[in-house]
């Protein structure tokens, strides 16, 4: 077993090949189909998140007129990280990660296929809007220690830094896509169109799982009681230093950074004069730019410089982010967020990558499901622009918590110089 206090590596995994070239783990991945189906499940799922982000956000400000209550939609979407962020980790301990997919996927499909039907038929109300909302994040709080978990154990510890890269650059991806998607949708079909394609990706994500057969490479945890498995996960992290820092950064980002997102529809109609189309392509720059970053760190990352990218991409973010706030002219707001999501590929790359590489493997989905919790401040960075937007402006409040976030980062790798240093070898 590893010495957490160092912040080194897990005892030695299920995959004791040597670690591939980038490029070698890349093809010898695309041809596993366990983690083709996988990987094109999440993409499928990503997809709808931001989809509905665009479409439900342009629904609320039109609905209400007011910038509070659009980020109100977000906190929803974002509240379930936070509440069952921790839990959903031993969740996918006890019951089968599989399962957990499966089952909430064909959830997914009704609920989107319900709200389709209350749109069409004009029945729809604000409030099963936001309930959604919170089933979808529900649904994310579930999916993502399960379904990375996944991820990694599939490819093995040789190759989770490119399963990682792949995984983010197709996530990253879908925040190009799926605003796009949304936008379109809601201006020609409203929001009755945006809820059918929901429905249809979510069928498909559930569809790419059927046949796989996955075992996890760690014991598991079903006797063990859902408390004891939180508490082992938070003393574990209170040892690593590496994980923990990790942790921190992530926490961070997401309070002070992935906020914005709920006031982009805001800064779009009421600062640069924008459509719903327009305002889709606007928010799908920050994907587009995190696609390219993240095709890079697949194909070009060392392992050595892991916390680096990390703890760049989360400078850079912030850094756009209050460029984006300043931007009164559309194409230079279309650059920032593209320069954003060059920060957000170093950021969402590897942080997974950090967190599963330097846990050991019986830790790992419930040290993700304390990642999630980190995830989950993003719902209080929503509610703090929303009411800083009332107060200030939609593009005053964006600024004013990117600043913030600068500042946090700033006082953290101070505090763990272990995200500067290239991270000890597993």
């Amino acid at each position: 077993m590893s010495n957490p206090q160092s912040g080194g590596g897990p005892a030695p995994d299920r995959d004791p090949r040597p670690a591939p070239g980038a490029r070698s783990a890349v093809h010898s991945l695309l041809q596993e189909r366990d983690f083709l189906r996988v990987w094109v499940a999440g993409g499928l799922g990503g997809t709808v998140r931001w989809l509905e982000t665009l479409a439900v956000g342009v629904y609320t400000l039109a609905a209400t007129g007011s910038a509070f209550t659009v980020a109100l939609m977000l906190f929803a979407r974002a509240a379930p990280t936070a509440l069952f962020g921790a839990f959903a980790g031993a969740v996918a301990e006890r019951v089968p990660r599989l399962v957990v997919l499966r089952a909430g996927l064909a959830t997914m499909v009704l609920v989107a296929g319900g709200l389709a039907v209350l749109a069409h038929s004009g029945r729809l109300a604000l409030w099963h809007v936001a309930l959604g909302a919170f089933l979808n994040g529900t649904f994310f709080s579930l999916e993502f220690p399960a379904r990375r978990t996944m991820v990694a154990e599939i490819a093995g510890l040789a190759r989770v830094g490119t399963a990682m890269s792949l995984d983010s650059a197709t996530n990253n991806a879908t925040r190009m896509l799926g605003p796009l998607l949304g936008g379109f949708l809601f201006a020609s079909l409203g929001l009755a169109g945006a809820y059918v394609l929901s429905a249809s990706l979510y069928l498909g994500a559930f569809l790419a799982l059927v046949g796989l057969r996955f075992r996890p490479a760690a014991p598991s945890a079903a006797g063990t009681a859902m408390l004891a498995i939180v508490r082992e996960g938070v003393a574990y992290i209170r040892l690593n230093r590496l994980v923990a820092g990790t942790l921190v950064v992530t926490l961070l980002v997401n309070l002070f950074g992935f906020a914005y997102s709920s006031m982009v529809p805001v800064i779009g109609e009421r600062r640069l004069a924008l459509g719903p189309a327009e305002i889709g392509v606007l928010m799908s720059m920050e994907g587009l730019g995190a696609l390219i970053g993240s095709i890079a760190v697949a194909l070009g990352v060392r392992a050595s410089w892991f916390t680096r990218v990390y703890s760049g991409g989360s400078a850079l973010f912030l850094a756009m982010i209050t460029g984006f706030s300043l931007c009164a002219v559309y194409p230079l707001a279309m650059v920032a967020l593209a320069l954003a999501g060059l920060g957000i590929a170093g950021f969402s790359t590897m942080q997974s990558t950090i967190v599963l590489s330097a846990t050991e493997p019986r830790m790992r989905a419930r040290v993700m499901g304390v990642l999630l919790v980190c995830i989950g401040a993003g719902p209080v960075g929503v509610l703090h622009v929303g009411l800083l937007a009332e107060w200030l402006g939609a593009a005053a409040a964006v600024r004013t918590i990117a600043i913030e976030g600068l500042v946090a980062l700033g006082l953290t790798l101070w505090r763990w110089p272990e995200l500067l240093r290239p991270p000890p070898r597993p």
